[in-house]
């Protein structure tokens, strides 16, 4: 594949072209990384409490809702500044990421915000 990709840029452009096809693989695999961490099991709880990546985290805003997904916004109940638990955080939920059925439910839940 990566044959196939440098196979018809010119020679006279290698020294251009090469840098920006490393930066767009290494790009890439950051941001596959950066989604992979961000997976895991999402509990919601009474009193606007979630339950994520090991963490306590309150929802702080309204979430922002769209057909494909929710933009919510976490604030972490015990304020311990790491890269994995920051203390304030927007979490994008995809609606592909969950069966239709919890979906919908979900989308229920948290179109009563602050009443959750």
């Amino acid at each position: 594949m990566l044959a196939a990709s440098l196979a018809p840029w010119p020679a006279s452009g290698f020294y251009l072209w090469l840098p920006l096809f490393v930066i767009i693989i290494v790009s890439w695999v950051w941001s596959q990384k950066n989604i992979r961490r961000c997976q895991g099991r999402l509990v919601l709880f009474s009193g606007q409490k979630i339950h994520w990546q090991k963490a306590a985290w309150k929802l702080t805003r309204p979430p922002w809702l769209s057909r494909y997904g929710m933009m919510i916004t976490l604030h972490a109940f015990d304020k311990t500044e790491s890269i994995r638990h920051r203390s304030l955080i927007r979490l994008w939920v995809a609606s592909d990421s969950v069966p239709p059925k919890m979906w919908r439910h979900l989308n229920q839940l948290m179109r009563q915000y602050p009443d959750i």
